[in-house]
């Protein structure tokens, strides 16, 4: 007979106020269905925590507790998890607990703490020959509802087919990471469209990743 101790199913049925979340890969494709875990605990960041994590964590952060018996594969660093009214925390930061039954998910809600009060769409070109033999685009919506948070950068005027153009440069903040390239174009609540110029701050955890763009006429 076994006596086998097995207390990988505790946590769930033990924890008060826990909620439904999915977890999102960090490296999945916009679409991918992510993993539902149907007992997530949220607890908050403490403030000793943040005292002694040098700046590591901020206020607001939460620490997200997911059974390890209801996860398929197991959270990394820079994965998202989603709450059930749609709020995205990055994880900053994952260890096991209680005997291997549970993992704590240090992370944060980037929209928050960076105020991204706007959200905007990414068009993504696929490219036929044209008449001519030339390579012509055609546009369509790559992924929506991205928060975001555009900064005007500067404006310059130069000539081009012997008249003068002015570039309205911006900065786009993103709280997801994505894999962007002049294949793609952004779109603002307003309907106006940006081209891609420069990428950057994918690989900073916790922070915001930053698109440098024009504005298209």
């Amino acid at each position: 007979m076994s006596t086998g101790f097995d207390p990988s199913a505790d946590f769930a049925r033990i924890a008060d106020a826990t909620e439904a979340v999915t977890v999102e890969r960090r490296d999945d494709p916009p679409g991918a269905p992510g993993m539902v875990v149907p007992h997530a605990l949220r607890r908050a960041i403490t403030a000793r925590e943040v005292a002694e994590s040098n700046g590591r964590y901020v206020a607001g952060d939460v620490a997200w507790h997911l059974p390890a018996a209801e996860l398929v594969e197991v959270p990394a660093v820079g994965d998202r998890i989603v709450d059930a009214a749609g709020r995205r925390f990055t994880i900053l930061a994952v260890q096991q607990a209680t005997c291997r039954t549970r993992w704590r998910c240090a992370a944060r809600d980037l929209v928050l703490a960076h105020g991204l009060g706007e959200t905007v769409t990414i068009l993504k070109a696929t490219f036929t020959k044209g008449t001519g033999g030339a390579a012509e685009a055609a546009w369509s919506v790559w992924k929506t509802g991205v928060a975001s948070r555009i900064q005007p950068v500067a404006a310059s005027v130069g000539t081009q087919h012997e008249a003068q153009r002015t570039a309205n440069r911006y900065r786009i903040f993103l709280a997801e990471n994505l894999v962007l390239d002049h294949t793609h174009r952004i779109q603002d609540p307003d309907g106006r469209l940006y081209r891609i110029l420069a990428v950057s701050g994918a690989e900073r955890l916790g922070g915001l990743q930053t698109i440098e763009v024009e504005a298209i006429p």
